[in-house]
């Protein structure tokens, strides 16, 4: 959990805080706090800030404020853990909206991967009905989860794909629904893949691309890597990872784009991009 409170004196007093709620095992923690605010000519207002608790909290006291002053509280979080986290919310709880304005970085969607960092700023705005010598409170909660799927080898989609099939025996850790719908996806989303036909229709198809003939080219071992990828993708295992600072969806549009301009002398490249992203676990 990471907090930030505020409390301020004279004009208006409050009370708030910023909190990250993780439900997972992954260190995140403010590394970096610099404040300003919008004071030019009074010069009577002051913002200070420090981190404390270890990294989990930042502490700020703004004094002397008055209507129309703003304070700026920028800060910086890192994910020192070892997993990739998702900034899945960020909810405000402001109390007395017509006496303080408050608002923040919107973090949502936001994937951070370990040893990323990323900047916010939150912003108290006080209002012409704030009351001197009056306190309120007000509270910003981010949620953010840690990455729970990784990427799959090659070598698993084309179990799952067989197993489905019958034509091996094992456990299939996939279920045929969700197989079909990752390759469904693949082809509205794919200029180069396109499966068809029954459900067993679209298994061949996709086995024997991953398969590949028995003397394969460049072009056979690139479409190979390249659908596990896509596969991996979406089934949503591939975000928050980068390999080679690229991610999945930037190593899947290069891939293509090689393959559909005939750039053969890229396809052993993105192949090696495709099959090293596969492998990450």
């Amino acid at each position: 959990m990471i907090a930030l409170t505020t409390i301020g004196y004279s004009y208006a007093c409050w009370n708030g805080g910023i909190t990250i709620d993780c439900y997972c095992k992954s260190d995140v923690a403010f590394t970096n706090v610099i404040t300003s605010d919008n004071e030019i000519e009074k010069d009577v207002a002051k913002v200070d800030a420090q981190i404390t608790n270890e990294g989990n909290s930042i502490t700020a006291c703004i004094t002397n404020a008055y209507p129309c002053y703003r304070a700026y509280i920028n800060y910086t979080i890192k994910n020192t853990g070892c997993k990739s986290v998702h900034f899945d919310s960020v909810t405000i709880i402001n109390d007395h909206p017509e006496a303080l304005e408050i608002t923040t970085t919107n973090h949502t969607c936001t994937w951070l991967s370990s040893c990323e960092t990323v900047q916010g700023t939150t912003t108290v705005h006080i209002l012409q009905p704030a009351k001197e010598n009056w306190q309120y409170n007000f509270q910003i909660k981010i949620g953010f989860s840690c990455q729970t799927g990784y990427p799959r080898t090659i070598g698993f989609w084309k179990n799952q794909f067989s197993t489905a099939l019958c034509k091996i025996k094992g456990h299939q850790q996939v279920s045929s629904s969700k197989l079909e719908q990752y390759l469904n996806q693949t082809s509205s989303l794919s200029e180069v893949f396109e499966f068809t036909g029954s459900q067993k229709d679209k298994f061949n198809q996709a086995l024997n691309i991953l398969e590949m003939p028995r003397r394969p080219t460049m072009e056979d071992k690139l479409k190979a890597q390249l659908l596990a990828l896509w596969l991996n993708y979406v089934a949503g295992w591939t975000g928050g990872y980068k390999y080679k600072g690229m991610t999945a969806q930037e190593i899947i549009q290069g891939s293509e784009s090689a393959l559909l301009t005939g750039a053969t002398d890229k396809y052993e490249y993105w192949k090696n991009l495709c099959d090293r992203f596969n492998n990450i676990s």
